[in-house]
């Protein structure tokens, strides 16, 4: 299996960074699948865009939300069975689980890929893959059940597009820093289907999590808030972010602020 990767990368060229990284997120999917470990996990964020709708960048992590029947207890039990199956892929890695306040962590660091697809000169150098569970996600989601296939079929557990999207828009407006993927996410959302509201519910109470005195928002209020917001960032470090991790580097040709602003002014037909 590791072989299979590595040829996949090879073939990629200036991508190969980025399609090595995706084939063991599909791969690591694949093992929460033969665990079972996701049959109590709602995949959402970045990667879940990429792997259920093929937004058109890469990513880091994987992200779940915890389902009802999750047990963080256990998280060193289904870590202990990935570990196994993917050392007999023929994999070097270590591994560090952490545990915060809400967010459980399974952080992989993969040795030699990136020395054996000549990303580097540095045969230390490791490849971080972070499997993040949040164990108290705000209620009011949405669950819906896909097969995903960029390397390996798999099923996985995720949000619906509205909740998909209201994640989103919530992490921009709460997280502290700049964080340019969540720009673009939000863009591509908005071009590719300008009808979807975010689900106000999971919205609100994501939002409430953070910050209990911000205004709740609606279907008259949100593009409104989120146009207000993005006038506070800079463009140039939101496009630093994405760049690295889109598929091409002429997608930012037409990823400006002023599109941005543009496909937030497309109010949707039911609340003109």
């Amino acid at each position: 299996m590791k072989e299979i990767a590595l040829q996949t990368a090879r073939r990629a060229g200036e991508q190969k960074l980025n399609i090595l990284r995706e084939y063991l997120q599909n791969y690591m999917l694949f093992l929460a699948q033969k665990t079972e470990m996701n049959l109590h996990l709602f995949f959402v964020g970045g990667t879940a865009l990429r792997f259920l709708y093929g937004i058109r960048r890469y990513s880091e992590d994987l992200d779940f939300s915890a389902g009802k029947s999750w047990e963080p207890s256990k998280i060193s039990f289904y870590a202990d069975k990935m570990v196994k199956d993917l050392e007999k892929a023929g994999y070097s890695f270590s591994l560090h689980l952490k545990e915060e306040k809400t967010v459980q962590r399974m952080s992989f660091r993969f040795h030699d890929l990136l020395y054996e697809i000549e990303w580097t000169s540095q045969k230390k150098q490791k490849l971080p893959i972070n499997i993040e569970i949040d164990v108290n996600p705000p209620a009011g989601w949405i669950g819906e059940k896909s097969i995903v296939d960029v390397h390996l079929p798999t099923l996985v557990q995720h949000y619906d597009k509205s909740s998909l999207l209201a994640a989103k828009l919530a992490a921009l407006l709460i997280r502290p820093y700049t964080k340019g993927r969540d720009v673009y996410d939000i863009f591509w959302f908005r071009t590719k289907w300008k009808e979807i509201l975010p689900n106000f519910k999971l919205l609100n109470n994501a939002i409430t999590q953070k910050k209990e005195d911000f205004k709740r928002l609606n279907g008259n209020n949100w593009l409104e808030t989120i146009q207000h917001k993005i006038q506070t960032l800079k463009w140039k470090e939101i496009e630093n972010d994405v760049s690295p991790f889109l598929e091409f580097e002429d997608q930012k040709l037409a990823f400006t602020q002023d599109n941005f602003f543009r496909l937030l002014s497309c109010q949707n037909e039911s609340h003109k």
